[in-house]
């Protein structure tokens, strides 16, 4: 009887891990994908932050650009002044118009240098959102592939179980048939070294005593599974 029960152990463990991957590994999934949407937001923020940049340098050489033609034209201007006021008054304006155009050109500069910043961390966040999100599309196509063989193996494994359960005495199988349906995923629990090998409880030091023994049919403390020893003999 030991042996049969701890190969129905290993069967009930077996399922349990597999509904436990086909239950959990989906939240894992959908971590993954939140994380992708977060980086791809993020280098979206990033080319918008160049794209900002960019519009205010074009801005800025579109208004150097118009003070540059203003000052070609008022110089255009100056041979055809025949008055003096009107002369004195062109050549202040281009005076004027020359101190903005320094200005623009600093600032053109100055917004050039900062293009050219923003854009390095754009490609920097690109780059390095594009390799994190190719490594968790790689996870997420192992973890779809784990839950797509775990739900493969859960019928076989299901059978298999069914087959093992007929070779218990009458009596153990009413037990551990009621505990299974209570559970609803595994009815025996093994036990190697002081917990339960399902839901990892510590069990009393009593109770382990008298599983290794096979004295008494012991449960766990914590889930109420039957536990089976499979370690050392006592």
């Amino acid at each position: 009887m030991p042996d049969i029960l701890v190969a129905l152990a290993r069967l009930d463990a077996r399922l349990f891990q597999l509904r436990q991957q086909i239950q959990n590994l989906p939240k894992r999934i959908a971590e993954h994908e939140a994380e992708i949407r977060r980086l791809e937001a993020l280098a979206r923020e990033a080319a918008a932050r160049f794209d900002q940049a960019e519009a205010a340098r074009r801005k800025l050489e579109t208004e150097l650009g118009e003070f540059r033609a203003k000052r070609t034209k008022s110089e255009g201007r100056l041979a055809t002044l025949t008055s003096t006021e009107q002369y004195q008054a062109v050549v202040k304006e281009i005076a004027t118009t020359g101190e903005r155009i320094d200005g623009l050109e600093s600032a053109v500069l100055e917004a050039m240098e900062r293009s050219d910043g923003v854009r390095a961390q754009r490609d920097a966040e690109q780059a390095r959102a594009g390799q994190a999100i190719e490594a968790l599309r790689g996870q997420i196509a192992a973890l779809q592939a784990d839950i797509a063989a775990a739900q493969a193996a859960v019928p076989g494994v299901t059978a298999e179980r069914g087959a093992a359960v007929q070779q218990v005495e009458p009596r153990t199988r009413a037990l551990y048939e009621r505990v299974l349906k209570q559970r609803g995923d595994a009815g025996l629990a093994l036990v190697t070294g002081n917990t339960c090998g399902i839901c990892k409880a510590v069990q009393p030091p009593q109770a382990l005593q008298m599983l290794r023994q096979r004295e008494v049919q012991q449960v766990c403390q914590m889930c109420g599974r039957i536990l089976v020893w499979d370690g050392p003999e006592a």
